[in-house]
């Protein structure tokens, strides 16, 4: 017995020993993987990695980025071999996108494509998905899916779409279709596409996924793109700070005000101010927000001015101090909270 238990567990310390490995290997490539720009040299990198890689973590990843800067045609043979002779399934699925990718309209991969929309993993489905309809651009059966792939890779996301929809409009309502959907990160997905689009029926359809989304990764995707629209969407997402403070579309409020930074600073103030108990408690919870935000590695992707950003929120030191000597225990709990969060950015 103790045999058979020394024998499990060196296989699993093997296998945890070989997973720590592939992730810092993944981790020292990832600048790379991530970059917005690469020479053939550096492409011809990723395309190597793409095909010896072993883990599937790094197969993902390496094909990913090349899904999003492809490689050149002359290594179409290369992606082809891969999908005659590699057992891995994973591998042979991204050749198929990455091929599409480049440009090479294969129809016979349509098949293999079609299989993998299937897949459990919610990004396979999605890549595979955005391939296929290239391929296929009279199906669409596979919206969602193409919304989905948004989270990913949005220029493929996008060119996928252009087949799929005749014009913008078509293509609004396949992303209003999709806030309706049963899978949150389908939502997720569609918020962040309608925070893109910069217009005001994009707000306005934000703003209603606002008011009844109970999820917190797909309402916290929906506060991001409230922010990135607040021209249309600052004073409805003011008046929503009146929201029970328990209801999750209060935090959806109070965080699409800390996305907004700066200009949501005044909202703020005048909400620690006032009579209503909810208001000053999501008030609060907005300062906490975007003290968070300013602190974030993210923060340039919400402020133009960070310094003058952090000097505004300041201004509203005075009145959390205020609320959390003299008001009731539970808008004291906010407002502690939030002199914390504030007190970071010193």
């Amino acid at each position: 017995m103790k045999k058979v238990l020394f024998s499990t567990l060196c296989i699993l310390s093997f296998f945890a020993t070989a997973q720590a490995a592939a992730q810092q290997d993944l981790s020292a490539i990832m600048p790379l993987l991530q970059a917005s720009t690469r020479t053939a040299a550096q492409n011809q990198q990723v395309l190597a990695l793409f095909s010896s890689a072993k883990d599937p973590s790094t197969v993902f990843a390496a094909g990913a980025s090349l899904v999003r800067i492809p490689p050149t045609a002359v290594q179409e043979n290369k992606l082809l071999n891969i999908i005659i002779k590699d057992n891995d399934m994973l591998k042979k699925v991204f050749a198929a996108v990455i091929l599409t990718s480049m440009g090479s309209m294969h129809e016979e991969l349509s098949g293999l494509l079609q299989d993998a929309i299937s897949s459990q993993d919610h990004a396979v489905r999605s890549y595979a998905a955005g391939a296929y309809t290239i391929l296929n651009p009279k199906t669409t059966a596979y919206a969602d899916e193409i919304i989905n792939l948004y989270i990913y890779d949005p220029a493929f996301a996008q060119r996928a779409m252009n087949l799929l929809a005749k014009d913008e409009k078509e293509t609004f309502k396949y992303i209003k279709k999709s806030t309706q959907s049963d899978d949150p990160q389908v939502r997720a997905a569609a918020a962040q596409w309608l925070g893109e689009l910069q217009n005001e029926d994009a707000a306005k359809l934000l703003l209603k996924m606002a008011k009844t989304e109970l999820n917190q990764q797909t309402a916290s995707a929906v506060a991001s793109a409230l922010a990135k629209n607040s021209q249309w969407t600052l004073q409805s997402v003011a008046k929503g700070l009146k929201t029970r403070y328990t209801a999750q579309p209060a935090a959806t409020y109070a965080l699409a005000l800390g996305f907004m930074t700066g200009r949501a600073v005044d909202i703020i103030k005048q909400g620690l101010l006032d009579e209503n108990e909810n208001i000053r408690i999501n008030s609060a919870r907005a300062a906490a927000y975007m003290a968070g935000v300013l602190t974030s590695p993210d923060a340039s992707l919400y402020t133009q001015d960070r310094a003058f950003d952090i000097a505004l929120l300041k201004s509203v030191i005075a009145p959390l101090t205020a609320l959390e000597k003299k008001d009731n225990p539970s808008v004291k709990v906010y407002a502690g909270n939030a002199l914390k969060q504030i007190a970071r950015l010193m």
